[in-house]
């Protein structure tokens, strides 16, 4: 399947049991978890390699959290030590079936940046086959951005282009929580989407995938997504070129941080977030991963009361003739892809996280059974293709 969903794992190797937690996995919709975080100078190879039997068991890939491969480790100890225990690592786990790629690291500023690309460029070549796997920083305003990383959204994405080109990656990945605010909402939605149209640009250029982490966890400043909020998240995310879902997080280990209402909480337990976030998953899994992922894209444009990120206006053509609002007009996107056969299908979400609309359609060129009046609830996603195998 073309589409990953996975999510950020904290929890050490051989706290839990691998076959109930990958149960949860599993139940979430997950088919491409992080790991448990694995230091071999605390923890039993054994136990990381029963979570990788365990997952190859249930049809999952496994992104691998050993503390030998991260870039962090490679500017404490240097290229050699590293590239020794990068070798190592390879021979405990890479070979493994489930073995997805190495985690490289979060979050790299301009003064990691370098150790970042050193360190892919040595885990890529140790493991050649698999997809390593490193998380950048979202692009926000402000002046700490720049003496963070760079001056501006454009320099940015040179620096990653620079990094996939150099690296060789596979991926690219970043977390944007910035949709979850509880203040000025709509100013940072539209950060949210300055950075989906980046990342995704970058990705798309370089022809490789691009992997963003949804929140599904209230922390700091950001509210607890409820289901609305989950469901706009995976579909924002996938209609604007993203092919990889990490959320933040599963598992609360603290209560530091502010952190409310993850999946499973501090007793192990299962919150309401969890039949949330698994139902959401599932009906993405089941509905709309198998179609999308046969479908190459084309444009992403928006339409109705606004347009976000900088995207331009959709224009209606001889496909969609007239789009018009019968109840509550709200933002909305219009991607569109290529089938198989060369043919149009469009991908219609409701970019409203909390407000639900009516739209109509005027279609022509064998687009006319969607000529009807169409109600979709916040973040809904509608297909519309020729042979009319798409879902509402």
């Amino acid at each position: 399947m073309k589409y990953k969903i996975g999510f950020w794992n904290y929890v050490e190797t051989g706290v839990l049991d691998p076959e109930k937690a990958v149960e949860d996995w599993k139940a979430l919709g997950m088919n491409t978890p992080m790991s448990f975080e694995f230091n071999p100078e605390k923890h039993d190879k054994k136990d990381m390699l029963r979570a990788l039997d365990v997952c190859e068991k249930n049809g999952m890939k496994m992104i691998v959290c050993d503390a030998r491969t991260t870039f962090r480790r490679l500017k404490e100890i240097g290229n050699e030590k590293f590239e020794q225990g990068v070798a190592d690592a390879s021979r405990d786990f890479a070979s493994h079936p489930a073995f997805f790629g190495f985690h490289i690291g979060d979050e790299p500023d301009k003064d990691m940046f370098p150790y970042a690309e050193e360190a892919y460029r040595i885990v890529k070549k140790a493991t050649p086959n698999s997809a390593p796997f490193i998380n950048f920083l979202p692009f926000w305003e402000g002046d700490d951005f720049a003496e963070c990383l760079c001056p501006d959204l454009e320099s940015y994405a040179k620096m990653l282009d620079h990094f996939v080109k150099n690296t060789g990656a596979g991926i690219i990945s970043y977390d944007c929580y910035a949709h979850c605010a509880y203040f000025e909402r709509e100013k940072y939605v539209d950060i949210y989407f300055r950075n989906l149209r980046m990342f995704g640009t970058v990705a798309r250029n370089n022809g490789i995938e691009l992997f963003n982490c949804p929140c599904c966890v209230g922390h700091w400043m950001l509210v607890v997504p409820d289901e609305d909020l989950l469901r706009w998240q995976i579909n924002t995310s996938v209609t604007h070129g993203v092919t990889g879902l990490m959320y933040f997080f599963v598992y609360e280990r603290t209560l530091d941080g502010s952190f409310r209402l993850p999946p499973i909480d501090l007793f192990w337990e299962r919150t309401e977030t969890f039949p949330r976030l698994s139902r959401q998953n599932r009906i993405f899994n089941a509905f709309f991963a198998e179609a999308l992922s046969g479908l190459t894209l084309c444009d992403i444009r928006h339409f109705g009361t606004r347009t976000y990120g900088e995207f331009s206006q959709f224009e209606p053509n001889e496909d969609i003739c007239k789009i018009e609002f019968a109840v509550n007009p709200v933002p909305m996107s219009i991607t569109t892809y290529k089938d198989v056969c060369g043919n149009n299908v469009y991908a219609v979400v409701n970019l409203s996280q909390n407000e639900p609309t009516a739209v109509s359609f005027k279609c022509g060129n064998g687009f006319e059974r969607y000529s009807a009046l169409h109600r979709m609830a916040p973040g809904q996603l509608m297909l519309l293709s020729k042979s009319g195998e798409g879902h509402e």
